[in-house]
């Protein structure tokens, strides 16, 4: 036998593997019951990732030994919507949670680079680096995505308790990679700094989790379900209300009546002088923060969190974002560029992501983790308790610095009911009142530190 026949991978031989495997699934629909139990195994075929608690045996050689499938099955399939049996609810709604994060990291895996590639240009125009131009070479391929969702069942198998989105993103990221460099122009007058991304290899990435050939077997399986029955295709429509958005926000509510006040300076400078404790993330220098903006007239442009809008992330942005930014870009030229900006979220992650040692704004420092506007949210439910770290605004306390939110925008409550928002593209960082807004809930986050009141 050759060479490169006895080097072939075990995800290539997984997927060959897999391929044979699907007379066993034949078998198996031949073999079931009509109704629900062969409902079952068509679904578990066509959807195989976003289903729950699946056991597969297959057995492939010259001797097919038919495949066993045990599952429970999300609401979409045999209406369990209706069903009032709480495991059964819970069930469904993990599944389709599971199921829209999968759906939607494509979009998840765009903003997360977006954000990395801005704080890597930000760093070398902070050194005194003027870049011209950035590049980027990504793209994330559907079979990217497929393996990625086989790889990440099989290390869970399939157990929806053990699963979560966060989880998910956590794992998406930890497979990228980032080599970024300067180049000059031929005559040397246009500085690029280009940014190569990339993935692990699925072999790779199956031996880094340390995955033996069972394991490897089972992810390449549910590989070629999906990459043959064209799932992602098929099914995404019955996620999408459960798929994040992880977009800023450029709305402003027509109904809100009260006033928008605007800052009376224009300044790029941070001044941490007044802050309380510079040394820590607290929820009295995030409001300080925030006025700060507010007073210095910052801009808003999706997709930024408090850097200087240079000229160069200026044409990157617009590139990223063709609508978010794109269809803005006269109004923001005229009247962003050169000026610190920032969309919703990222007025407070740029808080959370200075170092205020050398006052850059750097990614995802101080534990401030890279979320949207409903996931910083959802973070603060998950690690709080009702009514004393969270709630809906009638049992909102008068604390500074408490983060308020509504589907898919924040902002930040400094006190005597206001609130300091980067309210929308031709609104930018401003000062309204709390009453009136729009507001459905408070939070307090867990990665700030919650002051007494003085």
């Amino acid at each position: 036998m050759s060479e490169n026949n006895n080097s072939r991978s075990g995800a290539q031989k997984a997927v060959d593997l897999a391929r044979a495997a699907k007379a066993a699934y034949r078998i198996a629909q031949a073999a079931a019951v009509s109704g629900v139990y062969g409902a079952a195994v068509a679904a578990a075929k066509e959807a195989l990732p976003f289903l729950i608690k699946i056991a597969i045996g297959i057995v492939v050689a010259a001797i097919v030994i038919p495949m066993v499938i045990f599952t429970a099955l999300p609401n979409i399939f045999f209406g369990y919507n209706s069903s009032d049996t709480d495991t059964v609810i819970r069930m469904t709604e993990q599944a389709m949670t599971i199921g829209g994060t999968y759906m939607s990291l494509e979009d998840f895996e765009k903003t997360y680079i977006d954000s990395v590639v801005t704080a890597i240009a930000a760093e070398y125009e902070e050194d005194g680096t003027v870049i011209d131009r950035i590049v980027v070479e990504n793209s994330m391929k559907e079979e990217d995505l497929l393996w990625l969702i086989a790889i990440n069942s099989a290390a869970y198998q399939q157990d929806l308790d053990a699963m979560s989105a966060a989880n998910i993103r956590e794992f998406c990221k930890s497979r990228i990679s980032y080599l970024p460099s300067l180049g000059l122009s031929g005559d040397g007058t246009v500085t690029t700094l280009k940014v190569t991304v990339k993935r692990l290899d699925p072999e790779d990435l199956m031996e880094q989790l340390g995955f033996d050939d069972d394991a490897k077997l089972w992810a390449g399986a549910l590989f070629e379900t999906l990459e043959e029955s064209d799932a992602i295709d098929e099914y995404s429509s019955y996620y999408d209300s459960y798929q994040p958005s992880y977009g800023g926000d450029g709305s402003y509510s027509v109904s809100y009546t009260g006033d928008v006040q605007y800052g009376a300076e224009c300044g790029n400078e941070i001044d941490i002088s007044g802050f309380t404790d510079p040394d820590t993330k607290n929820s009295h220098d995030l409001a300080a923060y925030a006025i700060q903006a507010w007073e210095n007239n910052w801009g808003y442009v999706w997709g930024t969190y408090g850097n200087v809008l240079t000229e160069s992330l200026f044409e990157y942005k617009k590139e990223q974002y063709p609508d978010g930014v794109g269809n803005y870009a006269d109004f923001i030229e005229d009247n962003w560029l050169g000026r610190r900006t920032a969309d919703c979220i990222g007025l407070i992650k740029g808080y959370a992501w200075l170092d205020t040692g050398n006052m850059t704004i750097g990614y995802a420092k101080n534990g401030m983790p890279d979320y949207g506007a409903n996931q910083m949210y959802q973070s603060a439910k998950d690690a709080g308790t009702l009514n004393s770290d969270y709630g809906s605004m009638d049992t909102m306390p008068e604390i500074i610095g408490l983060m308020l939110w509504k589907e898919g925008h924040v902002g930040v409550y400094i006190g005597g009911g206001y609130v300091i928002e980067a309210m929308g593209t031709k609104k930018g960082v401003v000062k309204t009142e709390l009453e009136g807004r729009g507001w459905q809930g408070w939070c307090k986050l867990p990665y700030i530190d919650y002051l007494e009141v003085e």
